[in-house]
């Protein structure tokens, strides 16, 4: 589930990055919460322990798990800022909402 969320969510930085760079990214499922953050460096962190690297191949965001489970998602959105919120479907079928948030420190 945390896989398919990072893509979706990843999937802004393909128009230029800034949201994810700026703001965090909380997700909420019927299966839990957490906190998703991308970093310039071209790794993500979570408030649930997970983490990986992050990158834009053909217009597309991809992740890998520091574990080796990797994929792509194709760009879902443009334009956002923190407050702004959206849905999705996780791997297990669930609706997401992602939701950008102020970075401590920004």
């Amino acid at each position: 589930m945390l896989l398919t969320t990072l893509f979706a969510a990843a999937s802004l930085q393909a128009a230029g990055m800034d949201p994810l760079m700026h703001n965090d990214l909380h997700v909420s499922a019927p299966s839990g919460e957490y906190t998703i953050s991308f970093h310039e460096d071209g790794s993500y962190t979570t408030d649930v322990g997970i983490s990986g690297t992050w990158e834009v191949v053909d217009g597309e965001i991809c992740t890998t798990r520091a574990t080796g489970e990797h994929a792509c998602q194709p760009d879902v959105a443009q334009d956002l800022s923190a407050g702004d919120s959206w849905t999705g479907v996780n791997a297990a079928g669930e609706t997401v909402t992602f939701t950008l948030v102020a970075r401590d420190g920004h």
